[in-house]
């Protein structure tokens, strides 16, 4: 089931929160090797603390999250312009208040192979489609980010097409490419069939502007 966090309900969800960071040190930290794990074995960055949408899928059955993404709107300082400006051809072209940054999006492993194959379509989907709907609702035309090449390859498999603007290998040897996702009622309607997957939890609304 999918739970949205806005910056009010930090302290109130705030073990959804730590389960999200403790998620991100196993993929981005031990599992990719992008960045080193913050002192307390969880991975953090300055970007946590600036206005940010942090979406969780939540096993309905554990309760545990399993899969998160984080969302940023562009008109303030923004992993992508900080990290990876080398992928954008024109940085301030993707500085609006209609495009957002999605970063940390990961989602976690089981060790049962025909279950994780399961888990990672549906989390991924239900990921995918909320961050779709809340960009929707909340007048956000684009979402720009970027990920592991094989990350788009997925998408392209279950209906949703990013417009790959760069790629490049990595330091580590990974291939990854820069995204850029239209949120409108095309891209959603392409993967509508997973909305089941969100737990009849609709987008948060946004009271204030970015």
């Amino acid at each position: 089931m999918i739970q949205y966090i806005e910056m009010q309900q930090r302290e109130e969800k705030a073990h959804l929160l730590e389960q999200f960071f403790r998620l991100r040190k196993h993929v981005f930290c031990d599992t990719l090797g992008w960045v080193p794990p913050s002192p307390d074995g969880l991975e953090n960055d300055e970007f946590d603390d600036r206005f940010n949408i942090v979406i969780v899928n939540v096993d309905e059955q554990t309760g545990m999250v399993d899969g998160g993404v984080r969302l940023m709107p562009t008109t303030g300082p923004t992993l992508l312009h900080k990290v990876w400006p080398d992928m954008l051809p024109d940085p301030d072209a993707f500085r609006s208040a209609d495009i957002w940054e999605a970063t940390r999006f990961c989602v976690g492993n089981l060790s049962n192979t025909t279950r994780k194959r399961n888990f990672v379509n549906r989390a991924t989907l239900a990921l995918s489609l909320s961050v779709l709907e809340f960009c929707s609702a909340n007048g956000i035309s684009h979402v720009v980010g970027v990920c592991e090449k094989k990350f788009f390859d997925m998408q392209r498999v279950y209906g949703t097409r990013a417009e790959i603007i760069s790629s490049k290998i990595d330091e580590n040897g990974v291939a990854i490419s820069c995204g850029l996702w239209q949120t409108g009622r095309k891209a959603r309607s392409q993967i509508a069939w997973a909305k089941p997957f969100l737990g009849g939890v609709e987008p948060v609304l946004l009271s204030r502007a970015a």
